[in-house]
């Protein structure tokens, strides 16, 4: 299938204009001193951004397909979900770490972060211009966390409605909201992850619409959001097995170049800021995370957050989910089957060496796909049971 320009020239410039800021050492808020002593102007800008945003919620409205009824009832739906979360988050996440988010955002510019967050830029590089109008930091930041929230929601609908009704789609977005609360349980509210989530649910539906250039340059870009994206090389070749034979030589041709251009972009983000091939200089840990995670030997990293939470999150987010994909394998397209089992799989393993396995909020993209199979097995088998069905 024909690649998507407008996607393919959406993500370019989005990583370069994020980038920018960034490579040039630009200041971190240029125009707060300014936009305190103009209120009046401030309030403008304010608005300015807003009704930017609003525009590009209006455009993608109309590209969307469904009835217009349809379109403004789920439109307006999503936009009150994302309002939610984002009061939830503020309440229980941003009123308590503000100060450690602006200070991350401010060592982003003046590089002075740390591993791994000093390679994970585009998303302050994106608020940053979203701050130059308005001059105000925590403004900026939560018009940020609304609008791709609501992104975020759109893409796993849009992802859904792949292989489901409507009706299956909006219930897969509400199940991402209920574990919402519990995936931002234990952290300080990290700028990149809803970026980083839309941008990989994003690539996989126009990988599942063999759209290889528009599959490309969104990998390009988030590996520049997060260095997860990378995972996703392999999804590309799985999600055509369908079509093609196992060694089908374009196929893997393809997934050759993607794997150059994935491993180009991971390391054009961290061979300037001195990255080394060690755990300190990847995720500023002294060891492998498996052991800690797993609670067994005497491993050098330790955390307050109880044992049964390094079981519990990955339980709840990915394993509790497996039996029931497993089992309806044969209801489910191959490649989806096998994206699945192969995503979530690496989702967990590079979680279990490199992070703390109750930060369950790096498992929300393998959720999402995990929710839509088996939204996907259990309509099948309700439909050979109608009975089950009607009760």
């Amino acid at each position: 299938m024909k690649s998507n320009p407008a996607i393919i020239a959406i993500a370019i410039l989005w990583t370069i204009f994020g980038i920018i800021p960034v490579a040039y050492f630009f200041s971190p808020m240029p125009t707060e001193n300014w936009f305190n002593a103009h209120p009046a102007c401030q309030f403008l800008g304010m608005n300015v951004l807003v009704t930017s945003l609003a525009a590009v919620t209006l455009l993608l409205l109309r590209a969307d397909s469904g009835s217009d009824r349809e379109k403004v009832i789920r439109y307006c739906g999503f936009a009150l979900l994302s309002l939610l979360l984002t009061d939830i988050h503020y309440d229980q996440v941003d009123r308590f770490h503000m100060n450690w988010q602006l200070d991350q955002f401010n060592s982003t510019f003046l590089h002075t972060s740390l591993p791994p967050y000093t390679y994970r830029f585009l998303a302050e590089g994106t608020l940053w211009w979203m701050t130059l109008v308005t001059g105000d930091f925590q403004f900026g930041y939560e018009i940020y966390r609304l609008f791709f929230t609501f992104l975020l929601c759109l893409a796993i609908y849009r992802l859904a409605r792949l292989y489901l009704p409507s009706a299956h789609s909006i219930l897969v977005v509400f199940v991402y909201s209920a574990f919402y609360t519990l995936s931002t349980r234990y952290y300080f509210g990290n700028l990149f992850d809803p970026m980083s989530h839309l941008v990989i649910l994003t690539a996989l539906y126009y990988c599942q619409q063999r759209q290889f250039w528009s599959f490309f340059w969104l990998l390009v870009l988030g590996i520049f959001v997060k260095e997860t994206m990378i995972l996703l090389v392999p999804c590309y070749y799985l999600m055509n097995l369908e079509n093609t034979r196992l060694f089908e030589k374009r196929n893997l041709q393809q997934t050759v170049l993607l794997s150059v251009g994935g491993l180009m972009a991971f390391f054009a983000c961290r061979v300037p800021f001195h990255f080394s091939f060690d755990y300190e200089t990847i995720n500023r840990i002294p060891e492998s995370m498996i052991w800690t995670n797993l609670g067994i030997g005497h491993p050098k990293m330790g955390s307050p957050v109880s044992i049964y939470m390094r079981y519990a999150h990955p339980f709840l987010f990915i394993f509790m989910w497996l039996p029931v994909v497993i089992w309806g394998r044969r209801r489910l397209p191959v490649p989806l089957f096998w994206t699945c089992i192969y995503f979530t799989t690496t989702l967990y393993i590079s979680n279990l060496i490199f992070a703390w396995n109750y930060e369950s909020r790096n498992f929300v993209p393998g959720l999402v796909v995990l929710v839509i199979c088996t939204f996907v097995v259990l309509k099948d088998w309700a439909a050979e049971n109608p009975a089950v069905g009607r009760s």
